[in-house]
């Protein structure tokens, strides 16, 4: 039974990968309007991309499909385990899907809209530090790598005071690793990266910039 157990856990693991790998926004724009997104704009084939310089209305329908990657395969998790390490686990897979997707040679989006959708679905509340860390961070600091590293650790943070659990402290470490590295231009040193500029607008930090 138990040997079932796991093999169980497994291929619920490699499910909410390949879910979380579906890349519906590069789907969409090969579709509707016959456009590479890893062409065009930031080349990164994720909604903010689909949203800026395909379609708004079928961005906005992207970023929705990416959000609920995320929901998906906790939920999923969730109710056929019944416990809270696999389906945490599996939204993290999900997340890592979307942004190292195979069926785009591992490449994929930065993670944010799948990784609000597992965080919400995790708890509904986490929505608040998820806004609070990010857009903080953002109006203060000008930077999106800060931002994102903010949100991850006031909604980690959150849900171990909510819990007691400190499984939140592992999975936000996880998030950390998989989409951190999404916003770091490898063209540019270390130091430069995580450098702050307050002379940035904020509105710039949410346009895809042109490669």
């Amino acid at each position: 039974m138990l040997g079932i157990a796991y093999l169980k856990e497994i291929i619920i693991f490699i499910l909410s990968f390949l879910f979380g790998s579906i890349p519906f926004c590069y789907i969409i724009a090969k579709l509707v309007r016959k456009k590479d997104l890893k062409k065009i704009g930031d080349k990164n084939p994720g909604g903010w991309n689909l949203v800026f310089n395909v379609s708004k209305w079928w961005g906005i329908l992207g970023i929705m499909l990416d959000v609920l990657k995320g929901v998906a395969p906790y939920l999923l998790a969730l109710y056929f385990t019944d416990s809270l390490i696999v389906s945490a686990t599996a939204g993290c897979l999900a997340v890592a899907g979307h942004n190292y997707s195979p069926f785009l040679k591992f490449n994929g989006g930065k993670g944010i809209a799948t990784s609000l959708g597992f965080l919400v679905a995790l708890n509904p509340f986490s929505i608040l530090a998820y806004g609070f860390g990010i857009v903080t961070v953002l109006f203060t600091l000008k930077s999106m790598i800060w931002g994102v590293i903010s949100a991850i650790i006031f909604v980690s943070l959150f849900l171990l005071i909510f819990t007691g659990e400190l499984l939140y402290i592992y999975m936000g470490l996880f998030l950390m690793i998989i989409i951190v590295p999404k916003y770091i231009n490898y063209s540019k040193s270390l130091k430069e990266n995580l450098r702050i500029n307050r002379k940035t607008k904020v509105k710039d930090l949410f346009t895809p910039k042109i490669r």
